[in-house]
């Protein structure tokens, strides 16, 4: 089965807790309570590098969309834009299943 990462993503706004920004979701990447990152299309290299090696380190799956931050943001139900996304509980969505994602 194929999962859309937006629907995913709104299902986790109602259902579960989540960390916007980069700094605030290295920081839960490092301290081990993100489950789960999603980079946006847009993400700086330097930033998207640094978080992939971090992520590893931590054993934290990391999901890169084709989505701009504004798109992950509105997923959010933000007014803004969000390149990085910590998920730390997934709720009721299927981010962490394992199952393949369609942008």
């Amino acid at each position: 089965m194929v999962m859309d990462v937006k629907k995913e993503l709104s299902i986790v706004r109602r259902t579960g807790k989540f960390i916007l920004g980069y700094r605030q979701s290295y920081l839960a990447v490092l301290a081990g309570k993100a489950r789960l990152i999603v980079l946006s299309r847009n993400c700086p290299p330097d930033k998207r590098t640094e978080m992939m090696i971090a992520a590893k380190m931590r054993g934290i799956k990391v999901v890169e969309t084709n989505y701009d931050s504004k798109d992950v943001g509105l997923a959010l139900g933000k007014p803004f834009g969000a390149s990085t996304v910590a998920i730390i509980d997934p709720g009721s969505s299927s981010l962490l299943a394992g199952e393949e994602m369609v942008e």
